[in-house]
């Protein structure tokens, strides 16, 4: 499947203002027990947070929207794997997508804007971690080599039943850090041009 968008679609840097709609997408993703494990849905001062977090720790976020409207129908986004120091140059990456817009390789588009990005800010490591009842998101990670490193029994208890957490991670073999003293990325500069590959 080829990794374009369609004329439909636009891809772009998050503004505040898309909030809103990113809100119901992750809630969509939660309600459908699968794409997220949470019991109740969150509040738009959550996405703030998280929003705010990705701008001040210097990783992106990402949108594809309708041509039309503007208006978001996806969204993903690098962050912290762990809080630690030692692990700096391991990121998580994450996507979400409204269900009206699902299997039409938007997935794959956000994906493959994201390991370019991790590339260009010299991460070492991406990891997903995966509820083994999604098999649309195994499938779209392994498709672009990620590598499975292993499964967690009885990962989470979500409405009644225990799901299985899986883990891969890309290996990004251009970034060399032998030499640094403490291992840093390059922040996403949000203020400057991006040039997507899309």
């Amino acid at each position: 499947m080829s990794i374009t968008l369609t004329d439909d679609y636009i891809i772009r840097l998050v503004k505040e203002q898309d909030l809103p709609f990113i809100l119901d997408i992750f809630n969509e993703c939660v309600l459908d027990q699968s794409t997220l494990l949470y019991y109740e849905t969150v509040t738009l001062d959550y996405i703030k947070e998280w929003y705010q977090s990705c701008h001040s720790k210097g990783y992106p976020a990402i949108v594809i929207c309708n041509k039309t409207t503007d208006q978001p129908i996806a969204y993903a986004y690098l962050s912290s794997a762990y809080p630690y120091l030692v692990f700096n140059l391991t990121t998580m990456l994450a996507i979400y997508i409204s269900s009206a817009h699902r299997r039409r390789g938007l997935g794959r588009v956000l994906v493959s804007e994201l390991l370019n990005m991790a590339k260009k800010q010299k991460f070492k490591n991406v990891i997903v971690y995966i509820a083994s009842t999604n098999t649309a998101s195994i499938k779209l990670f392994e498709s672009f080599k990620f590598q499975y490193c292993g499964k967690m029994e009885y990962w989470a208890y979500n409405f009644g039943r225990f799901i299985d957490g899986l883990t891969f991670q890309y290996i990004i073999q251009e970034t060399n850090v032998q030499n640094q003293e403490r291992p840093t990325f390059e922040p996403f500069q949000e203020g400057e041009p991006y040039k997507f590959i899309n």
